[in-house]
């Protein structure tokens, strides 16, 4: 489709929306509503960790602050 295009995370994943990167770490932040879980990973896809995995319902967006490490 298109050169550009590549694929960092292509598994484990029922309903993707929310994407932020942290420029400073080069961390990749996502959400998935139907999973009801905010997961991070490195700019390569590499270390994938569920980050918030209770108490979300459908999340569909998220910042990032990275000066004062909030997301």
């Amino acid at each position: 489709m298109y050169d550009f295009v590549k694929v960092i995370i292509n598994s484990s994943l029922d309903s993707p929306a929310g994407l932020a990167v942290d420029r400073v770490t080069r961390t990749l932040y996502f959400t998935d509503g139907a999973r009801k879980r905010i997961e991070t990973a490195n700019l390569d896809g590499t270390l994938r960790t569920v980050l918030i995995w209770s108490g979300l319902d459908k999340p569909r967006d998220l910042v990032i602050d990275s000066t004062e490490g909030y997301v």
